[in-house]
């Protein structure tokens, strides 16, 4: 167990040192231990003497709650909640749990209404485009008063909430892509499992074993994998491994059209020989949840997820045995891998008292035992360097695959760039397009020339 722990603590050292470059600023007051577990606090600052301050009274406050996952997710984060009302007797959480796909569609709706919820998940992905619509609240002030303490977090896991040097959003805890295999569906196809680093050679020459297999059973609506070609998460990984990325530190596209070209050939060859479902089966599935998902009906064997997702899907298929590896490497290729996760952040279109509460609660969220007890790897390793020394002895074997996981990727992970302003429409344009590409509506080229020539529009409307 002491060599388990020391292990534990070295990747998070290693994740501080991966997840951003160039770290920098001061480190933030320590509350009370009051603060600390989510109570209310109810002196006012003296220098600040008949104003409203982040450290007024809050009694009697409804604010509303929102994040996304499966059933699974909403009943543990429903129980973290639930404990904190308990501690904050005056505040009242409603919460508006939905699918990743449908929040992001719900946000941005509810957004352009000024009705985003006061305590909500935040990505890096789309951090820059909610910020510049004033959509999020900095988080600074209340990190000052000691409602939000950061001072068991690295300045690596901070600066992981800035943007453009302000604090908007705080770690839900740090992960990285992975790829889950179910492989008893392999094995009970006769076909050999792949090794962590595999190739995408490896990957079609898999598929197409997998495909042979189903095809002897007569098993058509199955198939090896889950079609990414619409992921722009998914296909971010591949552009790193070409040598380039999303964005350039500049705020513009770090790919270009034969990236694009070469991709959406790559998942229209893996179409057509049934690695990977037909346009129609992807569409259908692509708002299930994890319950009604392909890799959870067995129709998949393979998907890509975040590490930290690992028991929720081991959970999905119970008499199975999952796996995680890398995504798919190509030969003499460069590290696809890099250090993410997502954040919590609440409302800056919300009352003062609301939004006080909203920060007590992301407090107690990630600074409580009472949390951690419940959170512990939900969204990946805790960010506060003390909770996850808590968390230790709390977890099982399912756990431990995940810290594994993350402690490899660690290993070989290297920067990568805040996704500018525009990010979130460029995501759904690529979504978009993708579609219009599996269904036969644009060809590669088409689709590579529209992407690039749209997302360039975005970002410089952004500038």
């Amino acid at each position: 167990m002491k060599k388990f722990i020391a292990s534990f603590l070295t990747v998070l050292i290693l994740l501080c040192i991966v997840l951003l470059s160039g770290c920098g600023g001061e480190k933030a007051n320590t509350p009370s231990d009051e603060t600390k577990q989510g109570e209310n606090t109810t002196e006012e600052s003296t220098s600040n003497k008949g104003e409203e301050t982040n450290t007024s009274t809050n009694q009697n406050v409804e604010i509303r709650a929102a994040w996304w996952g499966d059933t699974k997710r909403h009943e543990l984060y429903n129980n973290i909640i639930d404990r904190f009302e308990a501690a904050n007797p005056g505040i009242k959480v409603v919460r508006e749990p939905v699918s990743w796909v449908d929040y992001w569609d719900k946000l941005t709706v509810q957004s352009a209404s000024g009705e985003a919820p006061d305590f909500m998940g935040m990505h890096p992905q789309f951090a820059s485009d909610y910020v510049g619509r004033g959509v999020i609240e900095p988080l600074d002030s209340y990190i000052k008063d000691g409602i939000i303490d950061l001072s068991n977090f690295s300045q690596a896991a901070i600066d992981s909430g800035k943007v453009n040097g302000t604090i908007y959003m705080v770690s839900m805890g740090l992960t990285s892509a992975s790829m889950f295999v179910n492989a008893s569906f392999l094995k009970d196809l006769g076909v050999n499992v792949p090794s962590f680093d595999w190739t995408w050679d490896d990957f079609k020459s898999i598929g197409l074993e997998v495909r042979k297999a189903l095809d002897a059973k007569g098993e058509k609506d199955k198939w090896f994998a889950i079609d990414g070609s619409g992921a722009y998460q998914f296909f971010r990984y591949w552009a790193r491994q070409r040598g380039g990325d999303l964005y350039t530190a500049e705020g513009d596209l770090a790919y270009d059209e034969e990236d694009l070209v070469t991709w959406f050939k790559m998942w229209n060859d893996l179409r057509e020989n049934g690695v990977v479902p037909d346009a129609a089966t992807t569409t259908e599935y692509a708002k299930a949840t994890l319950e009604d998902s392909l890799f959870a009906k067995k129709k998949i064997a393979a998907a890509s997820v975040p590490a930290n997702q690992y028991k929720l899907y081991c959970n999905a298929v119970p008499d199975s045995e999952i796996i995680i590896i890398r995504h798919p490497v190509m030969k003499d290729g460069q590290i696809g891998e890099y250090i993410e996760g997502a954040h919590f952040a609440i409302s800056s279109k919300t009352t003062p008292e609301k939004k006080l509460a909203a920060a007590k609660l992301l407090n107690f969220w990630v600074n409580s035992e009472s949390s951690m007890e419940i959170y512990k790897l939900d969204q990946g390793v805790p960010a506060n360097t003390k909770m996850a020394e808590f968390i230790m002895p709390l977890l099982d074997d399912k756990d431990k695959v995940i810290v594994e996981y993350v402690n490899k990727v660690s290993k070989i992970a290297r920067p990568t760039t805040f996704p500018p302003a525009g990010a979130s429409e460029i995501d759904a344009l690529f979504q978009t397009i993708a579609e219009s590409v599996r269904f036969n509506q644009k060809t590669p080229e088409a689709a590579a020339a529209e992407l690039i020539a749209e997302a360039k529009k975005i970002l410089e409307s952004k500038k």
